[in-house]
């Protein structure tokens, strides 16, 4: 598909960009609260989250910021039907912040000196949740599963991975760049922005099916996934390896990826013409559903 930029003007020579205030996200006009009431079999409760961190190892560093918000959604459709609660909080991490961190996200040690997030109210609102959303849950998750419990119990949801937005004709998969490719901006790297800023990306139509991008994720989210480990590969092979979206573990040497459990048939065909030139010799292991993303 060709390249999108939903905020470009009708002549092509300027682009627009309206700063989101709040979550408006887009609601189908079926939506009411007498509708919700009546069809409590197909409405679920998701809950969308971003965290702020002192930095990138999930072992040693910490939250510093916390962002969520509930939302009730079709289950059939992948409709947003209304908001719900949220929640955000600062947390002080014991120790100063890097000067690269303040930068990247503008929090400062003032702002979280003395802060601690309340973790009886997060686990509160994923209790309730059937489905818990991060845009590239591999960072967040491992980060709140070290805090919450009730997280490691949840079915979580990447609308980094989970959603094709190459397919539908965005160049990049960042928060940041799909919501200016949709015309509008926030404040990125603050928790709760970001998170308010996913949930309306989410709600929106996607070109053709006019299904909202929720709708999509959901789906790809109850879809079983296998991690496929091409074990003694030979080194030769690397760049074919990394080219199809490989990962090199440097722990246990050797080059893995997660797929949908449906595509492994195809994958250790390729896995065989191209790496291994012969029988597949490596090894596969199915994911539970709420064991995706986990560290």
């Amino acid at each position: 598909m060709a390249f999108r930029w939903i905020g470009k003007s009708a002549d092509g020579k300027t682009v627009t960009l309206q700063r989101l205030e709040g979550c408006p996200v887009q609601t189908p006009p079926y939506a009411t609260l007498e509708w919700i009431h009546n069809n409590s079999d197909i409405v679920r409760m998701g809950v969308v989250l971003d965290v702020e961190t002192t930095g990138l190892n999930q072992a040693e560093d910490n939250i510093i910021e916390i962002g969520l918000r509930q939302f009730i959604f079709n289950r059939n459709t992948g409709e947003v039907l209304t908001l719900a609660n949220s929640y955000s909080s600062f947390q002080d991490p014991g120790r100063p912040l890097s000067k690269e961190i303040s930068e990247l996200t503008g929090i400062t040690d003032e702002m979280v000196a003395g802060q601690n997030i309340d973790w009886n109210a997060v686990n509160a609102m994923l209790e309730q949740a059937s489905v818990v959303i991060a845009h590239n849950a591999r960072f967040d998750r491992p980060f709140i599963d070290r805090k919450s419990k009730v997280s490691t119990e949840k079915i979580w949801a990447c609308s980094l991975k989970q959603i094709d937005w190459s397919l539908k004709g965005f160049t990049s998969s960042k928060l940041e760049l799909l919501n200016i490719y949709h015309g509008f901006f926030t404040d990125s790297h603050r928790a709760i922005n970001d998170v308010d800023a996913l949930l309306y990306l989410l709600s929106l139509p996607e070109d053709g099916s006019q299904k909202p991008y929720l709708a999509e994720l959901l789906n790809n989210a109850r879809r079983p996934m296998t991690q496929v480990i091409a074990s003694s590969a030979p080194f030769e092979s690397k760049d074919h390896l990394k080219g199809r979206g490989y990962s090199w573990d440097s722990i246990n040497r050797f080059w893995a990826k997660i797929i949908f459990k449906d595509e492994v048939a195809a994958e250790m065909t390729w896995l065989e013409d191209c790496v291994y030139c012969g029988p597949f010799g490596g090894i596969t292991r199915d994911i539970q559903l709420v064991d995706g993303f986990k560290a």
